[in-house]
């Protein structure tokens, strides 16, 4: 380790003067570069004190035995302060407004109810404390915990603080608790229109481009290109959208007719839709108006995004590929398209399943299969595969053409077949028990008896 102080010398018209004031110079044990600090005072021993207790506490932080110098700093800081910043630097990165603002308003509710001054406050166990006496939804309750991890995580990657106190909290559990959404129906969205004036063309553009409320109040007439016929579309700057990547939205030519009648008059730098403050408290009252329920049957909402919804679903019903629909949705996991936004309801189940081809060619009669009588075992094989029993003739005609003519009942000669058949017997099989007695005494015997009267010969 090397550190000591000096003037620095400067040449000024041609004349070499000397600073009036100290600088230091060090280099750690491990650095490869010299580091030059500005010592403000011009004692020498004032400088060398002050260059001497730098150096002490650069050692000291990358030993572990302080905190960086940033970092102790902003721990004596309001959390406040901190808070403004941040807000800050959230609007110079381009965040909409609505967004830093909610952020801003959440983190300000948290450092109130919790009683967090500075850096140092902040607990896992208070914001849980806090969150076990709210009555707020589960849903409700992560937005705050997300807000603050995301001002937590500024500070960890400013420097002001070294990890985030609040990142092993885990999130309440909003499964089976969430209300889902729904898409609207043809036949519910002709009779919003009927009633929302002069928020139709919202509700359409809407219904068929899926862009969200933010994105579409955020347009303005020059971002819109209806010169191309061929290709009329909307391009928004990276800047509004949620994935900060440019939209290019193809428009209907429906639509495009709308657009043209209602950019008469207005100049390229006009809002599309200027005059909507809160179209989401509009939209429930139009709902209202037409007669339309915004929880149906089965407990799914119906709100502004529900149009995103819709717009999916379309597609799904007009068999639009699955790829082609996660493009148009811009979604990053065509999963989020096909299984969330899709509501399955609407889609065509039973005429897709009523369009399938029919098998309409007939059996003819001589190309059936003939079925005989056999006689089949307990345990379903058939006796006809090994021989054909003649009742009659108290005989057995075996598969190989040899005959067995048996002085015994046609019971028995049937008991003798399922024997030979190599079955074993059930309790329920009246035959497999005939066949046992075959191998066993005194059926045995009897049959014996009759070895005399036995004869084997070809058919």
């Amino acid at each position: 380790m090397i550190f000591h102080v000096y003037k620095k010398k400067r040449s000024k018209n041609g004349k070499s003067t000397v600073d009036r004031l100290y600088r230091g110079r060090y280099r750690l044990d491990g650095d490869f570069t010299v580091t030059e600090v500005p010592l403000d005072t011009p004692d020498k021993q004032v400088a060398m004190q002050k260059l001497r207790k730098l150096v002490s506490e650069k050692e000291k932080e990358r030993a572990g035995l302080i905190a960086p110098k940033l970092e102790r700093e902003s721990a004596k800081r309001p959390l406040t302060e901190h808070l403004e910043e941040f807000v800050a630097d959230l609007a110079v990165k381009g965040r909409a407004e609505h967004y830093y603002r909610l952020v801003r308003s959440r983190v300000t509710i948290l450092l109130k109810n919790c009683q967090w001054k500075v850096t140092s406050d902040i607990s896992p166990d208070d914001f849980v404390r806090w969150r076990s006496k709210q009555q707020a939804a589960p849903k409700t309750l992560n937005v705050y915990l997300n807000a603050m991890n995301t001002f937590l995580g500024w500070l960890v990657r400013q420097r002001r603080i070294q990890d985030n106190p609040l990142r092993l909290v885990e999130k309440a559990d909003i499964r089976g608790r969430q209300q889902k959404r729904r898409a609207i129906t043809d036949a519910e969205f002709d009779r919003l229109l009927a009633v929302s004036e002069d928020y139709r063309l919202l509700y359409i553009m809407a219904v068929y481009t899926g862009l969200r409320l933010s994105e579409l109040l955020g347009i303005v007439w020059s971002e819109i290109h209806l010169g191309d016929q061929d290709r009329p579309r909307i391009i928004i700057p990276a800047l509004r959208t949620k994935n900060r990547r440019e939209a290019v939205i193809p428009l209907h030519p429906k639509l495009q007719e709308c657009l043209k009648i209602a950019a008469k008059g207005a100049s390229a730098n006009d809002l599309v839709f200027p005059q909507y403050c809160n179209p989401d408290r509009r939209f429930r009252r139009h709902l209202r108006e037409a007669g339309i329920s915004s929880i149906d049957e089965t407990g799914r909402k119906l709100d502004f995004h529900s149009f995103r919804y819709t717009f999916a679903t379309r597609l799904a019903r007009k068999g639009v590929s699955q790829r082609l629909a996660q493009e148009l949705m811009r979604h990053s996991d065509p999963r989020l398209t096909a299984n969330l936004y899709t509501d399955v309801n609407q889609l065509p189940t039973f005429e897709a399943v009523n369009s399938l081809d029919w098998f309409e060619k007939e059996w003819p009669e001589k190309s059936r299969p003939q079925i005989g009588p056999q006689k089949v075992g307990s345990v379903g094989h058939s006796l006809t595969q090994i021989g054909t029993l003649n009742s009659s003739a108290n005989s057995l005609e075996i598969a190989d053409h040899e005959l067995l003519s048996l002085d015994l009942s046609p019971s028995d000669t049937e008991g003798l077949l399922v024997g030979l058949a190599g079955f074993e017997p059930t309790a329920s099989c009246t035959p497999c028990r005939r066949a046992t007695r075959l191998r066993h005494s005194p059926f045995r015997e009897r049959l014996a008896k009759n070895a005399g009267e036995i004869r084997i010969g070809k058919h």
